[in-house]
């Protein structure tokens, strides 16, 4: 056992209780990125015992919704704080596209103390994270293309709007000038986006430039992502060039574009679930020893050689180099080759029935011996075409099915079984038909992984499930669906919080429905009031046992209606996008029917906090005597705090008469019950001013005064100033 490892579980095992690390970002979690550092990160937790919850957001594409996207995001850092949290991963790069680098840095050096570690290219002061090595990574390209295939003349094609591709760029020179090759300004090309129209362009620029006939002048081009090498091996191909025999293309990323590319992409691999598992050791010795100053730690990379480059993968050389000459030419009969088929395939593919086999050996032979047969025309394409779609059809896989099969290590052992049979002239056919196979696959994997994640509520489980909910009147009822649905769906369990009205922010919730029911002491405490979102009780989530979960905010029509801790399984840890949408919209209907609609204004502090800045100059501030104390005051204040004070609702409330509350609440505050409101809703409007997500007049309204100068005037009357004057001092100050 690793000694750091075991240091590091000696000193989680001596703790009273387990810590709790949250991911955040904004990212497309059906990516294999994302799913990636997911998966790192929650295996890492698993072995140390700590227990997850994910916070990130995942991406949207629609433009309509990306305001109302990013204010939930700014929702959650709410829940970034403990007790809830121990630690935080961050993924602060990915917030560039909606805030400024100046501005995420803020973001979250405003939640220290809170223990964090980085993953992308953002520093953040103070804060230790884990990074690729750029330099590294650009260099085993350059250097593969110059020393293994010769090339000289490279070109860089690249995104201006992406941090990392300028990183990558510089890097490029550095390694050109190693080799002492030029790189002038003709041999980079940077586009103002990532979009499909403007790696075209670029193309175009760049045949005008080193084009000659149906050839390039330049023998590769390095691109900074797969999603651009995509696009530019495609662009290329339509203007009748072909990758890598005209002109070799390399990628960035090893994402899941660099397999369905019309070549398959020679790339990097970035090692994300090597990076989410450090991440969260970096975060256990930061806890361990808080001291030490942060460090950036560098992730070796690796190159993925692919046939864009000019390569063949390592399982195309063993296929080439199978069988000897005497070997195949002692095949002289169809039976003899049907034979060495049969036996060859039953040998490596067990789960495949009899009659399959015979389908495939047909299949094969007829692309192997057939003349110039194109992919689109190929059978064994068909077979597999066939297979998927009877695999992916029925609901109960089929006895003999593919199970596991097909999978790259099958179509690898197939292509060497198949290329041992062939001459030099059908080899490159039989090449072109399992280029196009891998296509197929990954493509296949690709809609498995978008159908059941990604667009959830898409599949006739989650219609059933909206179908159902749809038929609710009530939340008792809601939650009795839930119960049935829940597992049908793959989800272990789930915690509801729900606001008791229809909200402006998160803030104040009721636990309403826990699945699987409690079994413990909060049973009968049920539905429970969490105050704020990091006093969120974490005894509900784990029962005694380390928990996986995934924070889904629910809002509806730019309200709020609560959150929801949804269980994750380890094997399936992404998209609960259905569930939240489905669970959003019947939420909403039915707090509208039940006449929950009522906005509560934002709450950015716990009322703890925020009480705790009244000065209370009365000795007697925590004195119990008679039935009203400062904390009951204070709590049905905090209540009402988007309220004008009403006496006569607070004597109903109490059951006291307004003489009594008067003066009691002079004499354990020193303020008159008017003059105390006043106080706590300035409180918590600096908080808004600070929060900077609210107009003055929006916050008035929340805070309950009649109009923006009665406001104005209570808040200079409290701080000796206006609250815009308030709001320039806040800006001043963080600049």
């Amino acid at each position: 056992m690793d000694s750091q490892f075991a240091h590091r579980r000696n000193f989680l095992k001596k703790r009273s209780s387990p810590l709790s690390f949250g991911f955040t970002a904004i990212a497309d979690f059906s990516s294999l990125i994302g799913q990636e550092f997911l998966a790192g990160i929650m295996h890492a937790c698993e072995q140390y015992g700590i227990n997850f919850i994910n916070l990130a957001s995942t991406f949207r594409p629609s433009l309509f919704m990306e305001e109302t996207f990013f204010k939930e995001y700014l929702e959650k850092t709410k829940f970034m704080h403990g007790p809830l949290l121990d630690g935080l991963i961050t993924w602060a790069s990915s917030l560039h596209d909606y805030m400024k680098e100046s501005e995420i840095q803020r973001l979250f050096s405003s939640l220290s103390p809170l223990p964090m570690v980085d993953i992308g290219y953002l520093d953040i002061p103070g804060v230790p994270s884990i990074r690729i090595d750029n330099q590294q990574s650009v260099a085993l390209l350059v250097e593969h293309l110059v020393s293994v295939h010769g090339f000289k003349k490279i070109a860089f094609l690249g995104s201006s709007s992406a941090i990392p591709h300028r990183t990558r760029l510089e890097m490029f020179r550095k390694a050109m000038a190693l080799h002492n090759l030029p790189v002038n300004d003709n041999m980079v090309f940077m586009t103002d986006s990532l979009g499909e129209q403007d790696v075209d362009s670029k193309i175009s620029e760049l045949m005008s430039i080193y084009g000659i006939g149906n050839h390039l002048s330049i023998d590769a081009i390095i691109t900074a992502s797969d999603i651009i090498a995509k696009e530019a091996i495609s662009s290329l191909k339509k203007r009748g060039l072909c990758v890598p025999d005209d002109v070799a293309v390399t990628g960035f990323n090893n994402q899941l574009s660099s397999l369905t590319a019309p070549s398959p992409v020679t790339t990097i691999d970035l090692a994300y679930f090597n990076r989410g598992y450090k991440a969260v050791e970096i975060l256990i010795d930061r806890i361990m020893a808080p001291q030490n100053a942060p460090l950036s730690y560098r992730v070796p990379t690796s190159l993925v050689i692919r046939q864009s480059c000019g390569c063949f993968e390592e399982s195309v050389f063993l296929a080439s180099g199978c069988g000897s000459a005497s070997e195949q030419h002692s095949l002289q009969s169809e039976l003899e080759v049907r034979t060495y088929l049969r036996s060859s395939f039953e040998k490596t593919f067990s789960k495949i029935g009899t009659e399959r086999i015979k389908s495939l050996i047909t299949a094969s032979l007829s692309d192997i011996y057939g003349t110039n047969v194109p992919p689109p025309h190929s059978n064994i394409l068909k077979w597999f075409r066939r297979e998927l779609s009877l695999q992916h059809h029925s609901e109960k896989s089929p006895k003999n099915s593919l199970s596991s099969f097909p999978c790259s290590k099958d179509v690898s052992s197939l292509r060497q079984i198949l290329l041992s049979l062939c001459s030099d002239k059908n080899a490159r056919q039989i090449e072109n038909i399992f280029h196009a196979l891998r296509e197929l696959l990954a493509l296949h994997e690709r809609y498995e992984m978008l159908s059941q994640e990604r667009n959830s509520q898409n599949t006739a489980s989650m219609m059933r499930f909206a179908s159902d909910l749809s038929s609710a009147d009530s939340i008792s009822s809601l939650a009795s669906t839930l119960r049935v649905n829940l597992p049908l769906l793959g989800f272990p369990g789930i915690i509801l919080c729900l606001s008791p009205v229809l909200a402006s922010s998160l803030n104040s919730v009721n636990i309403e429905i826990v699945m699987p029911d409690l079994q413990n002491e909060f049973a009968s405490l049920l539905p429970m009031k969490v105050r704020s979102p990091a006093l969120f009780p974490k005894r509900i989530l784990s029962k005694n046992k380390i928990f996986s979960v995934t924070l889904a905010v629910l809002s509806h029509n730019e309200k709020y209606l609560g959150y929801a801790y949804i269980l994750m399984k380890n094997e399936n840890p992404f998209s609960t996008e259905g569930l939240q949408e489905v669970l959003s919209q019947n939420l909403y209907r039915l707090f509208i029917k039940e006449g929950r609609t009522k906005t509560q204004p934002l709450m950015v502090t716990n009322r703890e906090e925020l009480a705790e800045r009244i000065p209370i100059t009365i000795s007697e501030k925590n004195s119990r005597r008679g039935k009203l104390t400062v904390e009951g005051i204070t709590d049905y204040l905090l209540d009402h705090i988007d309220e004008m004070c009403d006496l006569n609702k607070m004597a109903d409330y109490f059951g006291m008469s307004k003489s009594y509350i008067t003066r009691r609440t002079k004499e354990l505050t020193g303020y008159s019950t008017q003059a105390l409101h006043e106080l706590l809703k300035i409180e918590q409007a600096k908080n808004l001013i600070k929060n900077g997500n609210l107009r003055m007049n929006d916050i008035a309204s929340q805070l309950g005064f009649s109009n923006p100068n009665y406001f104005s005037n209570v808040f200079k009357k409290v701080t000796g100033i206006r609250p815009t004057e308030f709001a320039e001092e806040v800006t001043n100050s963080q600049r």
